[in-house]
């Protein structure tokens, strides 16, 4: 599989040129898609150190405090979103699965949202945090 981004006239020449290259015989597929960007490695550890970092800091719930992972999967049930979207989520981005027995499972990732959707999702964790769980951030990256 080969994938071009295509931002440069150099690279817009080269994806041009294979698939001119391409055979006809009908055995290949070429998909043309907005490019979209994946959330950053960045994003990814701020998520985990600044924001994750502090909610299982200060945050305890009858006593009880809990990790930065339970928070993760607590939080992506909450705020990632339900439905794929252009703009926020990759084009393989599914949130909800099935299961044999006909329940539902959360299996959304984070590793699908764009930088854009990761801001926003960062947004709702801020703010339901700081106005639901009385979370001050200590920004300690």
């Amino acid at each position: 599989m080969k994938v071009f981004i295509i931002d440069s006239d150099r690279k817009h020449f080269h994806a041009i040129k294979t698939i001119n290259d391409l055979p006809t015989d009908g055995s290949m597929e070429v998909v043309i898609q907005k490019h979209v960007k994946k959330r950053t490695s960045g994003q990814n550890r701020y998520q985990w150190k600044a924001i994750l970092g502090d909610i299982s800091r200060q945050v305890r719930i009858e006593g009880k405090g809990y990790t930065p992972n339970i928070w993760h999967e607590h939080l992506k049930g909450m705020f990632l979103p339900d439905e794929a979207s252009d703009e926020l989520t990759l084009p393989s981005y599914v949130k909800w699965q099935e299961m044999p027995d006909g329940t539902l499972k959360m299996v959304g990732s984070t590793t699908k949202l764009t930088t854009k959707g990761m801001s926003i999702y960062f947004e709702r964790l801020y703010a339901y945090a700081v106005t639901e769980l009385d979370v001050r951030f200590t920004a300690n990256v």
